[in-house]
């Protein structure tokens, strides 16, 4: 960034003055809100969730409507925290800004040094589920004070409230014995009708495990369901029919229901 020479810090005092001579004149000073007079720096991002790997935008503007030079800002710096995040671009709706990104921050200055408004979009991109905290800091032109403010965006579908499995099997750490070849409902609720897409892409699948707790050589096999998944909104009960293979008899198998939030929830079997 360019050093500021004493000669542009007058020209900005001039600036910052005609601009106000101007607002009197026009009878705009009485109309400006004073609540926003005081706003020296905004940061607005999506609050998610969102998904994880996918961009999102953080818009920043300092608005730089003092009448006071000393309350102007020259310069911003952007900042993310959380998530895995870092900022892949940043740009200035203003030819007179320019940005840069140095060690995964963005840092964007006035080519004129001077104090003029200015919005700057900020793409952001996170590498897991969590919060992304986008800090934003704007040092008026003395540097005696630092604006700031900052956005949270949640990455990640949030979990569902899970519970089950119902009657007439129970989750993992029980084991529950049938005869192999039958047909298993598989029951839960997640709180809510949230649709019939919450399952992992190839879930519902079982392994085969010990039965004494030894070790075995697991084979996955995803499951079969004639009917699918189906809700019923009247017991708040997804249902999920399990069609066990007949060659399973004398052995034992974990089932595995992974749901689109990432959780995974497990029951355990000792077929017959």
């Amino acid at each position: 960034m360019p050093q500021i020479t004493s000669g542009r810090r007058i020209g900005r005092r001039l600036t910052a003055l005609t601009g106000a001579l101007l607002l009197a004149a026009t009878g705009a000073v009485a109309l400006a809100a004073p609540a926003q007079a005081d706003a020296h720096v905004q940061i607005s991002a999506p609050s998610g969730p969102l998904p994880v790997g996918e961009p999102f935008t953080a818009t920043v503007t300092i608005p730089n409507d003092a009448l006071e030079w000393r309350d102007l800002s020259i310069q911003a710096f952007v900042s993310v925290a959380g998530a895995g995040a870092t900022i892949v671009d940043a740009h200035a709706l203003s030819p007179i800004w320019a940005c840069e990104l140095p060690a995964g921050t963005a840092n964007c200055w006035n080519l004129m040094a001077a104090g003029t408004p200015v919005t700057i979009e900020v793409t952001i991109l996170p590498a897991t589920a969590g919060e992304v905290t986008t800090t934003v800091t704007a040092p008026n032109d003395p540097g005696t004070v630092t604006y700031s403010d900052s956005a949270t965006t949640v990455i990640g579908q949030p979990a569902f409230p899970f519970t089950g499995f119902f009657s007439p099997i129970a989750a993992t750490p029980a084991v529950n014995q049938v005869n192999a070849g039958r047909s298993i409902p598989v029951k839960f609720s997640l709180g809510g009708d949230r649709g019939l897409g919450i399952l992992a892409g190839g879930s519902p699948s079982s392994v085969q495990t010990a039965c004494d707790g030894g070790a075995v050589q697991p084979i996955e096999t995803t499951t079969t369901s004639n009917s699918g998944l189906t809700y019923d909104a009247a017991t708040d009960t997804y249902t999920y029919v399990w069609k066990t293979d007949k060659a399973w008899a004398g052995s034992c198998r974990t089932l595995n229901v992974a749901l689109s939030d990432g959780t995974v929830h497990t029951a355990s079997f000792r077929f017959k």
